[in-house]
């Protein structure tokens, strides 16, 4: 099921899927690795983290902002058609409706 999800997925969100998840554990590993050696964490690895987070992060949202976008359209593009539809339906109801009441109006003659 999974795989079938990541096959669907074009392949400008998969690099900013992976680019972003790479991002993101750099700068954990970042954070870990100055904490251990040094048992402290500088102003310097804090910024570098804070901007690998940021643009990680930002992947994210961009993916999901598009994707939300998209769902969001197909909603709005499935509401109209559904009322294109039922005004159809209606439309054609009413034609057979006046039909039939041509048809009786003529027979009874």
């Amino acid at each position: 099921m999974e795989n079938e999800k990541w096959k669907n997925i074009s392949v400008k969100e998969k690099w900013q899927i992976i680019n972003g998840t790479i991002l993101v554990f750099s700068a954990i590993i970042l954070y870990f690795l100055a904490f251990i050696i040094t048992l402290s964490i500088g102003f310097e690895v804090v910024s570098a983290g804070a901007t690998l987070l940021a643009t990680g992060l930002a992947f994210f949202g961009i993916t999901s902002f598009v994707k939300n976008q998209m769902v969001e359209f197909e909603t709005k593009m499935n509401k109209k058609l559904k009322e294109i539809e039922e005004d159809e339906r209606v439309k054609g109801e009413d034609r057979k409706q006046r039909h039939e009441d041509t048809s009786d109006d003529t027979s009874d003659n």
